[in-house]
């Protein structure tokens, strides 16, 4: 039986290190505490800077560490610490560990070393003790440290105490202030430090750093078991070994991947795999089972949208092969993003992001929280098939449409305005391609967000050829209600069918009477005369417009109503304009009107003839017209 009586108050470190040899357990954010520059994890190009310090003799007298928490501010301060006090340094850049100096500071019972935890002693009183203690000189070693921890929590009056000391401090003291809050910190003070800016520590540092401690625990490990975990850590070592203690501790010395997503309680990635593979499948009551699971698994359905729109945004990077090296994720899991993204419509994604954000955005304000995400994958699933044009088709049943990386339509260049005729038969193809999708984009945001989201998804508009506006819906499908998602599928087949009728029959005569009947129906009489001085061609898919000046050419871009009415009764909905200026076909139209002189004289009979009381009134002022004499 081992009894110690130690009075606290004076033996605060031997109390700490006689309960932690009792305890016989040490954490690892202790235990593999960097006592190196070379350990120190991530933060490669502040070692290297304070190194080549202490090999030309450097050292400034005042240090402020900034950065995230758990990154290695206060464990650099006391290696530079000791490193400066060590009697025989290692090629001046590291501490023997040998040296009385250096096993008083590993053993904590140094006196050259002052760690002050400002957030507890952030008043003047505190400051002015400090400072009475840097006036005498260390002892033993060279240097007095002091370490202020958290410094930013000083008081106003606390910063002002101490900026004459820190600005010139005595030639055997050395100030090391760490924040995690460097814009709280006073402008004064800054000015009167080096300021080393410490950096997140990146998933692959951390995963390199957790494989070296399991190595040495004995500890067996998932590479992507440590990938979440350094994904939750969000770049802090600290953090990460604390998660990485808990998980050893209730996993006896095994560390999968399902045992992390259990004890720290994720949502597996597979999850939204699985609904985005029922999104493409247009399985809507898969999508509801596996929504249904995961609710029941006790996760919100906020926690659920927020990371169905991560997995969208790193699909859509994983677009590219050369960009998914973007994504700090295992090469396995790389893989099943590379094979995902490939059959991932990019405007699913796009349309998809937009919807999740939407319904963030309204979700905090709703009653029916799950009811909101449920319309939100409703309209994802649909939303597939408008944008892809084709038939929508039960779950279960084999698609006459099958989903493969030949019929999917993406939007990857934006088009790009060709001058009057230079319009190529390949651009006009992409353009085409490129138009269809904004249509069909618009069709299925009046059709489903107009009538389940309360604010409307607004998609920025692609313009085709000359600044043309796009064209607005059919008619058909602008009177239809829409109450129920049932019935999108026989609007849009009722639709396609009626302008699939009208594209049949598309002639440049067919054009030329929907151009005459607009014309007719026009109120304005100058819209009239440019509407009837124009002449029309027709090349494939694109109506050339012939016009005598600028004037005209910017009336008709104006006439909307006109575009769309071509587009609609034509059923050529990818109907393409090309709009020429060329004065020479128009012979009998006037562009410039004679404009009739008139002079000082003709004005002033022209008034007279209104109102003879002017000529009584010029006569009683003796006033004369600048051409008359007096």
């Amino acid at each position: 039986m081992l009894s110690v009586t130690i009075d606290t108050d004076k033996n605060y470190y031997l109390c700490s290190l006689l309960a932690i040899y009792m305890s016989g357990f040490v954490v690892s954010a202790r235990k593999y505490r960097p006592t190196t520059f070379d350990e120190v994890v991530g933060q490669d190009h502040i070692a290297q800077t304070l190194k080549n310090a202490l090999l030309t003799d450097h050292v400034a007298q005042a240090f402020l560490f900034t950065g995230p928490r758990g990154v290695g501010k206060t464990t650099s301060a006391r290696i530079l610490a000791k490193i400066i006090n060590c009697e025989t340094p290692i090629d001046k850049v590291a501490a023997c560990n040998q040296c009385s100096t250096c096993k008083a500071i590993n053993d904590n019972a140094s006196f050259n070393i002052f760690e002050l935890d400002a957030a507890s002693n952030n008043s003047v009183e505190n400051i002015r003790s400090l400072v009475e203690q840097v006036r005498f000189r260390p002892q033993v070693g060279k240097y007095k440290v002091i370490i202020l921890d958290e410094v930013h929590m000083l008081s106003t009056s606390a910063f002002n105490a101490f900026l004459k000391t820190l600005e010139e401090p005595p030639s055997h003291a050395i100030f090391i202030l760490a924040t995690t809050e460097k814009h709280k910190v006073i402008p004064t003070i800054l000015s009167r430090c080096q300021i080393f800016d410490f950096k997140r520590i990146t998933i692959s540092d951390t995963v390199k750093q957790l494989q070296y401690i399991a190595q040495k625990e004995g500890i067996d490990t998932d590479e992507e078991a440590l990938h979440v975990i350094a994904n939750k850590a969000d770049g802090a070592m600290r953090d990460a070994l604390s998660i990485f203690d808990k998980i050893s501790s209730a996993t006896n010395g095994q560390i999968t991947y399902k045992d992390v997503v259990s004890n720290l309680n994720l949502l597996d990635y597979e999850h939204y795999f699985n609904v985005t593979d029922a999104l493409m499948r247009q399985d809507l009551a898969n999508t509801f089972l596996i929504l249904n699971e995961i609710i029941g698994s006790g996760f919100d359905p906020e926690h659920f949208l927020n990371g169905l729109a991560d997995h969208f945004r790193d699909l859509l990077i994983a677009k590219n092969p050369a960009t998914v090296e973007i994504l700090d994720i295992s090469d396995e899991l790389k893989r099943k993003y590379l094979q995902q993204a490939a059959l991932a419509p990019q405007h699913l994604l796009l349309s998809g992001i937009s919807i999740l954000a939407q319904c963030e955005i309204d979700l905090p304000m709703a009653r029916n929280k799950r009811l909101h995400v449920e319309l939100a994958l409703s309209k994802l699933v649909y939303l597939n098939h408008t944008l892809k044009g084709s038939e929508l088709s039960p779950a279960g049943q084999e698609k006459k449409t099958p989903l493969t990386n030949d019929n999917l339509v993406t939007i990857d260049q934006p088009i790009e305005v060709k001058p009057q005729n230079a319009i190529e038969s390949s651009e006009i193809s992409q353009s085409i391609q490129e138009h269809k999708i904004v249509e069909k984009t618009t069709e299925i945001s009046s059709l489903l967000v107009d009538d389940l989201v309360p604010t409307p998804i607004h998609s920025k508009p692609i313009h085709v050829d000359e600044g043309l506006p796009k064209p607005s819906l059919s008619p058909t499908i602008k009177k239809l209600s829409f109450g129920k998602l049932d019935n999108i599928r026989e609007a849009i087949l009722q639709s396609e069918a009626t302008l699939a009728a009208n594209k049949k029959n598309l002639s440049i005569e067919k054009l030329t009477e929907i151009w005459a009947a607009y014309r007719n129906s026009v109120t304005s009489m100058s819209s009239q005369t440019t509407l009837n001085h124009v002449k029309l061609s027709l090349d494939q898919s694109t109506l050339g417009i012939v016009v005598p000046n600028h004037l005209a050419k910017e009336t008709i871009l104006l006439e909307t109503n006109l575009i769309d009415k071509l587009r609609m009764e034509s059923g050529e909905l990818e109907l393409l304009f090309n709009i020429i200026v060329d004065k020479e076909q128009f012979p009998e139209y006037e562009d410039v009107r004679p404009v009739q002189t008139i002079t000082q004289k003709d004005k002033y009979m022209q008034y007279l003839n209104k109102n003879p009381d002017l000529g009584i009134l010029t006569n009683s002022l003796g006033l004369k017209l600048d051409n008359e004499t007096t």
